[in-house]
């Protein structure tokens, strides 16, 4: 998500909401304010808008549509939301209604009355006609940042989609904040347990969460592998994208071939954000070309952010065995994942999850499966995240 508030351009919203396309890929949803909302939404990837989707207005709020990526607009205001909020599959909506329903006065005040009363995960921007307003839960779950642009003021999910707009003076909105016009107001004590996933699979490299650059953090991961998997293999082998950064490291820190044979098809999403099963293992199966020539005999370390369902690896190991590789040996930046996620990032139902039904190897067609510990991840990241994923029984107290 992103706002622009005495700053926008139809040019800048479309930079906006291209720098964000890689969080969400269901559709688009625009709204754009001077004397009231106009509302704009449609399916597919930005480049399937048609050509009058992006008009002159001072100011804009923008979404790419998807799991956990939610939007509401009316004539008076306009919410983009990402996360999660038990009981309700609509967030956007259900606080614009919490809204209508408060008994304060004005809308400054109001939010302070619906804020406390969220559960889950929730960072959401706010836009009407002489306001943009963004609000970030105490646990920090989803990213959120906001910089200078024109005069006016930026607001985005990744500190990339701010850089590329041109943006200055980019800070982290901290946890527990409502942010106005008028600055940054501390709601309640932050207690900050932001989504791992931000540094291993979602963010771009470009961006930066737990106060560090992406590409940097995954770097650190790869090595922290190499420590604690030191492999001996033909050649190593990134699953692109999240996988590239990490797999480069490892197989540097053990003076290994680095082989990005796997391309990704430009036009095909990432299958782990689609909202059904079916869709997912059509795009794994869709979206990697493979360079057959160099894997034939070969032993092969494959890397990967996480392991989920299973859906890419069994596609990418599959792949890798048509073409004559003798080993594939898998390894994980992540501790296995053990618990759904319930707080914006779409990890299913327990009975889904590879890593609890066990045999990880056997179920994808790998000689062997490794993951990073939960120690190691912890002493990469130096930094307060959000481990319920990768912890048994989860019971999560957030609630």
């Amino acid at each position: 998500m992103f706002g622009l508030f005495a700053c926008a351009t139809p040019a800048l919203a479309h930079q906006a909401l291209l720098s964000l396309q890689h969080r969400a890929q269901e559709g688009i949803a625009l709204a754009i304010a001077n004397h009231h909302i106009e509302f704009k939404q449609s399916q597919g990837l930005l480049s399937s808008t048609p050509k009058d989707f992006f008009k002159e207005a001072p100011h804009a709020l923008g979404q790419v549509l998807g799991t956990h990526h939610d939007f509401y607009a009316n004539e008076r205001l306009a919410i983009a939301f990402c996360g999660h909020l038990p009981n309700t599959d609509n967030p956007a909506h259900f606080i614009a209604k919490a809204l209508e329903q408060a008994k304060a006065s004005n809308l400054e005040a109001k939010l302070k009355e619906v804020i406390p009363t969220l559960k889950g995960a929730h960072a959401f921007l706010l836009l009407t006609p002489d306001n943009l307003t963004a609000v970030r839960d105490p646990f920090g779950y989803r990213p959120l940042f906001v910089g200078d642009l024109k005069g006016g003021y930026a607001l985005a999910s990744e500190s990339s989609a701010l850089q590329a707009l041109g943006v200055r003076n980019i800070q982290e909105v901290p946890p527990a904040t409502l942010y106005t016009k008028k600055g940054a107001m501390l709601l309640a004590p932050p207690t900050p347990s932001p989504c791992v996933f931000e540094a291993i699979y979602f963010s771009h490299p470009s961006s930066v969460v737990f106060s560090q650059s992406v590409y940097a953090l995954r770097l650190k991961l790869g090595q922290a592998l190499a420590k604690e998997h030191p492999l001996k293999a033909d050649f190593v082998l990134p699953i692109p994208n999240s996988g590239s950064i990490a797999a480069l490291a490892y197989a540097k820190a053990l003076k290994l071939d680095f082989a990005p044979l796997l391309s990704l098809n430009p036009y095909v999403g990432r299958s782990f954000i689609e909202s059904t099963q079916e869709g997912r293992e059509l795009k794994a199966r869709q979206k990697f070309s493979l360079v057959l020539e160099p894997v034939q005999g070969r032993d092969i370390i494959l890397i990967d952010d996480s392991l989920v369902r299973g859906t890419t690896s069994k596609v990418v190991v599959q792949m890798l065995k048509d073409a004559g590789a003798r080993r594939i040996h898998l390894l994980l930046t992540t501790p296995p994942i053990l618990a759904p996620c319930f707080w914006g990032i779409d990890i299913p139902k327990k009975s889904e999850l590879l890593s609890v039904q066990g045999g990880e190897a056997e179920a994808i067609g790998a000689s062997s499966v490794g993951f990073l510990s939960l120690n190691a991840l912890k002493a990469t990241l130096n930094a307060p995240f959000c481990k319920n994923c990768f912890i048994s029984q989860n019971k999560d107290s957030h609630v």
